[in-house]
């Protein structure tokens, strides 16, 4: 019986713990102020603010953004957070971490 209660629990949690923003490529970045943005193969547009992740980081993920365009690569672990108004958009996505595959 416990065993089966561990595994439901298991089951239960492991879909909420994936990413997800995996395996999409960005179609386009798009920049407001200090922030930036990127519209995703999903049709969803994600968006990086420098007040949430500070501006080194800020810098870093659009270099890493660029890369992934010219390089044609997919997003890996990304968990994007719940839809906001961001620079006259709606349905803007919020992200503080971000990385790709290989």
């Amino acid at each position: 019986m416990l065993k089966k209660i561990m595994l439901i629990g298991l089951l239960l949690l492991s879909n909420q713990v994936m990413a997800s923003g995996s395996g999409l490529k960005i179609k386009s970045v798009f920049y407001c102020a200090s922030d930036f943005s990127m519209l995703m193969s999903n049709g969803e547009r994600w968006v990086v603010r420098k007040s949430d992740v500070g501006e080194q980081k800020l810098n870093h993920f659009i270099s890493m953004a660029m890369f992934m365009i010219a390089a044609d690569k997919t997003t890996a672990n990304i968990f994007p957070k719940d839809p906001i108004s961001w620079c006259g958009n709606n349905n803007v996505r919020p992200i503080t971490i971000f990385s790709f595959n290989n």
